[in-house]
């Protein structure tokens, strides 16, 4: 092996730690949960590149028995109507394919650490079946139609993200397909806490995530009496990922 050779792979070598805990009062025990979820953004780099989820996977491995990854393919529909500007049903679609690919291409890579921590893939899309899943969903909307502090903070999530997509724009943004993205990036963060409260009903309270997301962050601190019952329980675990 050359020495540009090695150099490249030494580079490419990410190494997963605990950042951050939520609500903080509980990261000194931590260790007394065994379960967690591992949640799925397809498309993000943390979800792209195989070192990446590798540092993520061996790092949960080492800290849980048991592992739900949650491949979250119908909320990604979303994601690929805002930043391709499909319509709905080619986006769900492509939401679909590119859930079953991420699985398909990764699968062995969970295997490798399975012995010491038991992985089990789970779709957004079939949760989003369930009648709780509708009923949480439908109580996030009432919510965030009638509280002021819940609408902030999802209003905030929904400009973040639309500026990471802005960035991968090459021409300026109407302001109908502006209007029509806050709406979408609304719907994504309504679903997707809709999706940890059904698992957290479930029994996975711990959520782990390479990266931050200070909507669920404030929620899991408890910054947030308001929103349903499940999501209050819920643990908010962040990584951080280093060469």
């Amino acid at each position: 092996m050359t020495n540009s050779t090695t150099k490249s792979t030494q580079i490419r070598r990410y190494k997963a730690s605990l950042a951050k805990v939520f609500p903080t009062r509980l990261r000194g025990s931590l260790s007394e949960y065994q379960n967690c979820v591992f949640g799925i953004s397809l498309g993000s780099k943390n979800f792209v590149e195989r070192e990446r989820i590798e540092a993520c996977i061996k790092w949960i491995s080492k800290n849980f028995q048991t592992c739900l990854v949650l491949v979250c393919d119908s909320i990604y529909r979303l994601t690929i109507e805002v930043r391709q500007g499909m319509q709905e049903e080619e986006a769900w679609l492509e939401a679909m394919r590119s859930g079953e690919e991420f699985i398909k291409e990764n699968y062995a890579l969970f295997e490798q650490y399975s012995e010491s921590c038991r992985f089990k893939f789970m779709m957004a899309s079939e949760i989003a079946k369930q009648s709780d899943f509708k009923i949480y969903y439908e109580e996030l909307q009432s919510l965030y139609q009638k509280n002021e502090s819940f609408q902030r903070i999802v209003n905030s999530f929904a400009q973040k993200y639309l500026n990471r997509g802005e960035q991968l724009e090459t021409e300026p943004v109407d302001e109908l397909r502006q209007h029509l993205g806050i709406t979408l990036a609304i719907t994504y963060l309504l679903e997707e806490s809709a999706l940890i409260a059904y698992l957290v009903n479930e029994g996975w309270l711990v959520s782990v995530y390479p990266g931050s997301i200070k909507t669920f962050e404030e929620i899991s601190e408890g910054l947030h009496p308001e929103v349903p019952e499940p999501l209050k329980q819920m643990i908010w675990v962040s990584l951080r990922l280093r060469k």
